[in-house]
């Protein structure tokens, strides 16, 4: 309103009870030496606005109390920054700062920050899995498609900033695409429920992913979870096998191809199999249908994995998944029906911390970004729910809800300072979050 006085020098706006100003109110008043909004009813000012006051000498704030918060950390960081004489900004909150002058404010830096999920990428297919992998500076993930039989592998686009199509490994009803890097060769596990699974190759002279290896199908009948890992500089992988008929395995890489290792147990109808290290010992835990979940433990002697326990009480569990705060080991159950667990290790035992409302959850996913630690928790029934962690209550907190028909998996996958996880759809379309830091103060 101002924007044709260019040569106004004094500007007094007092006792009109005022509650909002415009960012753009005092745009041009580049010779304004004097400027009072006294006596108002002001709580907030919008940033940057006093950016064009260049010639400003004095400012009188007085008789307005402002909230304190997060939208007022750029009136702090400008008042130790200006050669104005600014007179004192009172807060009326929040509580512990009010009647307080705004310079006594300590900091804004945590509380100024919030984070956010928003939809960076549709892909238009259906998925049931997603793995990640990193070769020669490239990020990728490989999606197994079971309607289209397919396994996608896409590439992080470092130019468009998108996931693109990179290689496509055809198969039948494919459940499971896992990445194995050995050296500076690059296998994928395909797994199957019919025909059998294999293990593909990366050929760089093909510049595609060629056959490597079949698995003997007498093990694998119907493969439900791939998980990769490593004991003594040795590769592994174990397939969870969910049939009756087939033997969950672990296999073992030996310098020319992998080969059956350990049968672990036969007719438990295995959904998942996690590994993680308790107390510097690595086991494996095995979800069933059949039965709680078990824990094995390797014996060094042995070399092989034996039972060393399980975890009471937890019937029908369809997924275990492991991950580490502060140093502390935690695990999640997920169950279809009843309430999903989080857990946490104290030198003895798994303990339960926290029950989470989740009929029709087939996944419960743990993952991190920027030291902001989260849930994911997939329903066929009702929004996927992903919850943060409360440091302060020592429990995750319903954050965000999100669409996701008939989710199957959630998957973290980082690259160029970005962050995403993908939603996996077993009904509609695969989706690509990507994880935000909101600025409260702007």
């Amino acid at each position: 309103m101002f924007s044709h006085l260019p040569s106004l020098q004094l500007l007094f706006i007092e006792g009109n009870k005022i509650e909002t100003i415009s960012r753009n109110a005092f745009r041009g008043l580049r010779d304004l030496t004097h400027l009072s909004l006294a006596n108002n009813h002001l709580k907030t000012l919008p940033r940057d606005v006093f950016s064009d006051l260049d010639s400003l000498i004095e400012l009188d704030l007085r008789g307005n109390k402002f909230e304190c918060d997060c939208k007022a950390k750029w009136l702090f960081l400008w008042l130790k920054m200006t050669n104005s004489t600014v007179s004192d900004v009172l807060c009326i909150g929040p509580a512990e700062y009010q009647d307080k002058k705004l310079n006594d404010v300590t900091s804004f830096d945590y509380e100024c920050t919030t984070t956010d999920f928003v939809v960076h990428q549709i892909l238009p297919y259906q998925s049931v899995s997603v793995d990640t992998f990193n070769s020669k500076n490239d990020v990728f993930v490989a999606i197994a498609q079971p309607s289209m039989e397919n396994c996608m592998v896409l590439e992080w686009d470092h130019i468009e900033m998108n996931f693109r199509s990179y290689d496509n490994i055809t198969g039948q009803s494919i459940v499971g695409c896992k990445a194995i890097l050995v050296g500076d060769q690059v296998f994928v596990v395909v797994a199957q429920l019919f025909g059998g699974s294999h293990i593909y190759k990366y050929d760089e002279s093909w510049t595609k992913f060629v056959k490597f290896q079949d698995i003997e199908v007498s093990r694998i009948s119907k493969p439900n979870d791939i998980e990769l890992f490593e004991i003594d500089s040795e590769m592994f992988f174990v397939i969870a096998d969910s049939s009756k008929a087939g033997l969950s395995t672990v296999y073992k890489w030996n310098n020319k191809g992998f080969y059956s290792y350990q049968s672990l147990h036969e007719w438990f109808r295995d959904t998942d199999a996690e590994f993680l290290d308790i107390d510097g010992k690595s086991h494996l835990i095995l979800s069933s249908r059949s039965q709680v979940p078990i824990i094995l433990q390797w014996n060094k002697a042995s070399k092989k994995f034996v039972l060393h326990g399980e975890i009471p009480n937890m019937e029908d569990v369809l997924a275990v998944k492991s991950f580490r705060m502060q140093n502390n080991l935690y695990i999640t159950l997920t169950r279809f029906i009843g309430d999903s667990r989080v857990m946490k290790w104290n030198s003895k035992q798994f303990v339960e911390i926290q029950a989470l409302p989740s009929r029709g959850a087939m996944t419960l996913q743990p993952f991190s970004f920027k030291n902001n630690y989260y849930l994911a928790l997939g329903s066929d029934y009702t929004f996927s729910q992903i919850y943060q962690w409360d440091g302060e209550k020592k429990l995750f907190r319903l954050f965000k809800e999100i669409y996701v028909q008939a989710p199957r998996s959630f998957t973290a996958v980082s690259t160029d300072r970005r962050d995403f996880f993908f939603a996996s759809s077993f009904k509609g379309n695969t989706q690509i979050f990507e994880h935000i830091i909101i600025d409260l103060s702007l």
